[in-house]
């Protein structure tokens, strides 16, 4: 039996944010930091004369862990580039940022600012701010660009799910909703111009909110399906969590960043499980992996899958676990994933954007990345406890580049012996198996 490329899941999406990055200036072909500024500054003179923007010149997709040096731009460089325009530049991850001397005054950002418990702020030998802002850290900037209008985010919406339709998704799994984006959803279903089925994963810190007010705009194509939280940062930053120490950690973070441990991920489950919804965890380490399977694990005792009773009735298949990314995951956790029923929703293609990254930070640890393979002869069946996604905007969400990460674990011109962990490859079928959407 072949896979309908038409009937595809995208289960990791950030629509409003894709719609958005597809109207920005990207910068993940870049390949220098020179490059990249040269297009900032070119960005920056357009931005000046159009007003767009709010004044602001907000730009995404910045990879330096693919560059020689590695070296983000620092305000005084992104400063000189955009000549008084105050500029944000996002990372590819959307988990650090960089801005020039403008922005950093204008949104009041000082040797005195203090960094937030799940965030840091790079700084200069005297204290002083380089420009760059870490995981919960980049609010600090984020909260002065001017917000996109209400007009806006539908369009946004709009452009997102037009562009995933047309590579064959029929449904998306939007893994931090906002609260305007289930009312957004509901008038485009309304409207006929929904072209795909959309389940929500709302931040679990609002989720009892979301909860209350989902009546008013689920619909049987739009669906609040549970909530989302993070236990780690990610590997181009190295703040996500290990269980052995990057070979070239942070100051203070041998093993990366706990943003949740094993205590608040497992009350978070409570919550959802009492809400009668599921819970999407990042975790993107071994270390954040264990611990969710771990808090898992207590939660149902041992007892194996479990099921969310409202979801029996819906064309959605809403798993009450799974685990987003889980790009480095120790021999003793694989079996797990099957035995405690939990969804291991992973994104080949974020592969092909960190080879450089895993060689240098976790060389010792190449062979746990992706165990796909070993996952599905431990009893997770793709499509079934093995699903794809892209995590768009991250990287773009071409079904492609996951089927080419996971079944030649390399990027396209790279010999075989240049792959990361070869014997972890899956078969087209298995792979595109993955991306299949439930049928009606």
């Amino acid at each position: 039996m072949t896979t309908d490329r038409k009937h595809l899941r995208e289960a990791h999406a950030h629509l409003a944010a894709y719609g958005l990055e597809m109207s920005q200036l990207n910068l993940i072909a870049c390949s220098s930091r020179g490059e990249a500024l040269s297009q900032i500054a070119r960005a920056a003179d357009s931005a000046r004369r159009s007003g767009r923007g709010g004044g602001w010149l907000v730009c995404g997709g910045l990879r330096p862990d693919g560059w020689q040096d590695n070296r983000w731009p620092t305000a005084i460089e992104l400063e000189e580039a955009c000549r008084g325009v105050p500029c944000v530049v996002g990372s590819f991850d959307h988990h650090a940022l960089a801005c020039n001397r403008t922005a950093l005054d204008t949104a009041g950002i000082d040797r005195d600012t203090p960094e937030p418990a799940d965030g840091r702020v790079a700084r200069d030998a005297s204290g002083v701010p380089t420009g760059l802002f870490l995981e919960k850290a980049s609010e600090l900037v984020r909260r002065a660009v001017p917000a996109p209008t209400e007009k806006d985010r539908v369009e946004h919406v709009r452009a997102a799910l037009k562009s995933l339709h047309a590579m064959g998704f029929v449904e998306v799994h939007d893994m931090l909703a906002q609260p305007w984006l289930g009312p957004i959803l509901a008038e485009l279903s309304d409207e006929g111009e929904l072209p795909c089925k959309v389940m929500l994963y709302a931040p679990v810190d609002e989720i009892i909110e979301f909860d209350r007010g989902a009546d008013d705009w689920q619909r049987e194509d739009v669906w609040l399906a549970g909530g989302k939280l993070f236990a780690d940062g990610t590997l181009n930053s190295r703040t996500a969590w290990v269980l052995e120490p990057y070979a070239d950690p942070l100051p203070g973070m041998p093993n990366g960043q706990v943003i949740h441990d094993r205590a608040s991920i497992a009350s978070a489950m409570e919550t959802c499980r009492e809400l009668g919804l599921g819970l999407g965890v990042h975790a993107i380490g071994d270390g954040a992996v264990r611990a969710v399977l771990d808090a898992w694990e207590g939660i149902v005792d041992g007892g194996g899958r479990d099921h969310i009773p409202e979801a029996d009735a819906l064309d959605f298949e809403i798993p009450p676990l799974r685990i987003e990314h889980a790009e480095l995951v120790d021999a003793a956790d694989v079996p797990r994933f099957a035995d405690l029923g939990v969804v291991c929703s992973v994104q080949p293609c974020h592969l092909l954007y960190d080879i450089e990254v895993l060689r240098r930070s976790l060389p010792h640890r190449l062979h746990r990345v992706m165990p796909l393979r070993e996952l599905i002869q431990a009893g997770c069946t793709p499509g079934d406890l093995l699903w794809f996604g892209s995590d768009v905007p991250i990287v773009r969400p071409n079904p492609e580049d996951s089927i080419r990460a996971a079944v030649e674990r390399r990027r396209e011109g790279m010999e075989e012996a240049e792959a990361i962990g070869i014997g972890q490859r899956l078969t087209e079928r298995e792979a595109w198996k993955a991306f299949s959407a439930p049928r009606d």
